[in-house]
Order: structure tokens, then sequence, then C-alpha cells
């Protein structure tokens, strides 16, 4: 496994990169996760030092934590424990994925768009300003399964075709920390 480490207005020193590298290590040891990569990004905002991890473990599967803290050893323990609550969390559905290997993962291409939501303010009509337009991959998942990735990724929504009835679905995290499930009524007519 490739483990990057990098700072964004911050120099890292050896000794928090070889922290980091250790930590990583030893979670995906103790999980026995075998990570196509992984990215440690630590930041600085204002006084704040942010750390943001993100591991790929293969099929669209990313787990991604952060902790900003007002130290940087202090940020990256505190995004490992984040970061191995999740797998905790999931580690026998991640186990189940590992054996699924041989199944065919379907996706489906789609569009994805940023707007700039500070210029969509200052203008006035009904047309906001689109800033970037991406390809993205739309995947066919379980609820289940998509519930997973949203908590493993920390975002705050996912869009999926659903497995079961062969529709687009959405999975997102409510203000009260609940997870939401968004899919379209039987019953409707197009």
């Amino acid at each position: 496994m490739q483990v990057q480490i990098t700072g964004k207005k911050i120099e890292i020193s050896e000794s928090l990169r070889t922290q980091t590298e250790n930590k990583v290590r030893e979670i995906s040891e103790k999980y026995a996760l075998n990570p196509l990569e992984c990215s440690v990004t630590f930041s600085k905002a204002g006084h704040m030092i942010k750390c943001d991890i993100e591991m790929h473990l293969g099929r669209e599967i990313y787990v991604r934590a952060h902790e900003e803290t007002l130290d940087a050893y202090l940020s990256v323990e505190q995004a490992i424990e984040t970061f191995e609550k999740r797998l905790r969390r999931h580690k026998k559905r991640l186990i189940d994925h590992y054996k699924k290997r041989d199944t065919k993962y379907e996706k489906v291409s789609g569009s994805q768009y940023v707007i700039n939501a500070q210029v969509e303010q200052e203008v006035e009509t009904d047309n906001p300003l689109v800033i970037a337009e991406m390809k993205t991959d739309i995947p066919t998942l379980t609820v289940s399964d998509a519930v997973m990735h949203l908590d493993l990724s920390d975002e705050q929504a996912i869009l999926f075709n659903n497995e079961a009835r062969n529709q687009l679905n959405v999975v997102y995290r409510r203000p009260d920390g609940n997870i939401g499930w968004i899919a379209p009524s039987l019953n409707s007519h197009v």
C-alpha cells in the first residue's frame, strides 16, 4: 500500500510523517485491509490544523475521516480514532465485499455539476452559474450498501441505482444525525 502524506500551507516534520504512516499501516494490519492507496493531508486554516485521511479499499469503497485541532499530532490521533470507528462499524460488510469481488459491479454514467453558491446568491436570475461539469459513475447498490458507503465516505449524500427496484435513489445525512432515504414512489406515473 502506498501512503501519501502531504501538507497544504504547512510543512510536515519527519516525525509526524513517520507516526502517521505507522498508524495507517497499523490499522490496515489490524483490520486485515489491503487498500489500494491511502492519502493523509494536513492543512492549516487560521490557527487550527486539519487532518484528512482517505483510504481506497477498492470497488468504489472509500473510507474517510477528518479532524481539526490546534496540534497536528492530536489531529491525526483523533482522525485515526474516527477512521477506526467507521471500520469497526462496517467490518463484517467490508469483508463480505472482498468475498464478492468476482461478481459484476455495475455502474451507470452520469454528469456531476458544481455550482458556485456565492455567485448564485449574487445573480438574481433563474439560471445559476455552473462552475464545473464532470463525468461520474452511479453505482448499483442495495440500500444498506449505500448507507455503508455514505457512512464510510463521510459525504452528505450518495446517489445510487437501487439494486432491488432498478431506480435512482438517494441516501443522505439528516441534520439530526440520522440517515434519510429518497426513493421514487412505486405508484408514480411519469
